[in-house]
């Protein structure tokens, strides 16, 4: 259709100046190719365990693989988020949306076939029995963090070229799909919950799919206004003050967002079998997601160590713990909603007799994620920004921890999680542990890395310039 267009249409020359390409045939062709590669392994995977890691890893590739050419939004609730922040235009946004549905068509036919040749039935999305509500307001969260994602580590103008926006997405789905999959069925796309559904004969719940994903796409929007004004297509035309307390206020909300879906991931997925490396996973999207805006701490133990060594003020360091206290609270009230007396939370395993070594573990492994946030986010500031790999540290020490120490402390290592989910469950025995331990391994960190790097080096004073 726009091949045949003639040369001096209109619609032709807005296309071409919207995307910013010769033709806007490269940009969709991508933008079927991935949603269609996404669907195909969500449709021949279901029955493996390795699912969700198959579903988070085959976005991932396909997000380095075409994000230069057209974004590789492959969803209908992610195209409409970067739309309604100015950074798409609608004419060109509907067409993305129609060639997503349209490949996810095709994978379901193709997925279908195969299955059926292999006597195995294929994947797609599906609400769990008698759930639709749940299933909506986990589609609603997982598209909003997802969008979120996508908008700040891959539409922010500042972080463009970088090496780590595929791997935050992919790992954003990834770690989604194992937590509310058996609610939901994790779709978080229109795209996939439409052609896949009606390709196997389902069709009730289509509607969850198209409602919950748009209005997460919606809310991320918001949400990256108020953390990104500057960013926002809208920001010119709000007034100046407006703008200037939403930047003032802005790391306070990234820090209550990254807590809420960091705290979610433990509650929901922590008793997975693949649940460490989801929380660690989630970790490392959230780190990549809030990095410019508030540092990414998500962690009260982090907040005082930076405070310990000066770079916040007293003021800032508390409202940051209270954001994230209030995160964490409200994580584990929906986890409560949606689980019952059933949430996950973390405690100490083996009881009594076994809290001085769940001492030991939250102390050193806290000790251990500190020094790593310390060392590869905040040492060197002044002299290069912002590194690629400095979320994945932070986010595969967790994991380390909550897989080696998981069956002794809980795997815990963040006073916030530790208080808030047991708090919703009543579980009040183990909470001093996860506020002391953490805390002094947080201090030590910081006390070496006063001494292990040079002063210069350190990072502190870029923060507190940042700060300003």
């Amino acid at each position: 259709l726009f091949l045949g267009m003639p040369d001096d249409t209109k619609l032709k020359r807005e296309l071409e100046s919207c995307i910013g390409c010769p033709t806007l045939l490269a940009p969709l062709l991508v933008e079927f190719i991935g949603t269609f590669f996404l669907c195909l392994t969500i449709a021949l995977s279901a029955d493996s365990i390795l699912a969700p890691l198959a579903v988070g890893g085959i976005l991932m590739a396909m997000v380095f693989m075409g994000g230069k050419v057209s974004g590789a939004h492959y969803n209908p609730a992610v195209t409409l988020a970067v739309a309604l922040c100015g950074k798409i235009s609608w004419t060109p946004a509907c067409f993305y949306m129609v060639s997503q549905v349209s490949a996810s068509f095709l994978a379901g036919l193709v997925g279908g076939i195969v299955a059926k040749a292999e006597g195995i039935k294929a994947g797609y999305p599906s609400v769990a029995q008698h759930r639709q509500l749940s299933a909506l307001l986990c589609e609603i969260l997982f598209t909003f963090i997802l969008a979120k994602v996508v908008l700040n580590v891959a539409g922010h103008s500042k972080r463009t070229n970088n090496a780590f926006f595929g791997l935050a997405i992919g790992l954003t789905v990834f770690a989604g799909a194992l937590s509310v999959g058996d609610i939901s069925g994790g779709a978080f796309n229109p795209a996939v919950g439409t052609g896949l559904t009606i390709c196997q004969g389902s069709f009730w719940d289509i509607w969850i799919y198209w409602l919950g994903p748009m209005l997460g796409g919606g809310l991320a929007a918001f949400f990256f206004w108020t953390t990104n004004g500057e960013e926002f297509l809208f920001a010119k035309y709000t007034p100046p003050s407006l703008n200037a307390k939403l930047k003032a206020f802005a790391p306070y909300v990234m820090e209550g967002i990254g807590t809420f879906f960091l705290t979610f991931v433990v509650s929901q997925a922590g008793g997975e079998l693949l649940g460490a490396f989801a929380i660690g996973a989630i970790l490392v999207a959230l780190v990549f997601m809030g990095g410019h805006v508030s540092g990414s701490h998500f962690n009260p133990a982090v907040t005082c160590a930076m405070y310990s060594n000066g770079s916040m003020d007293l003021k800032s360091a508390g409202l940051y713990i209270l954001s994230q206290f209030s995160g964490a609270l409200l994580a584990a009230a929906v986890s409560r909603l949606l689980d019952g007396w059933r949430m996950g939370y973390p405690t100490v395993p083996g009881g009594s007799v076994s809290i001085p070594a769940a001492v030991l573990m939250e102390m050193l492994f806290s000790f251990a994620l500190v020094l790593v946030v310390l060392q590869t986010a905040v040492a060197g500031l002044g002299s290069g920004g912002e590194n690629s790999y400095y979320g994945l540290a932070i986010g595969m020490t967790v994991f380390a921890g909550a897989a080696s120490a998981g069956g002794i402390s809980g795997g815990c290592f963040n006073p916030a999680i530790g208080v808030m989910l047991p708090l919703m469950v009543g579980e009040f025995y183990y909470m001093w542990i996860y506020i002391l331990a953490p805390l002094v391994g947080a201090l030590a960190a910081a006390g070496v890395y006063s001494v292990t790097t040079p002063k210069e080096d350190q990072g502190f004073d870029e923060i507190k310039d940042n700060s300003a």
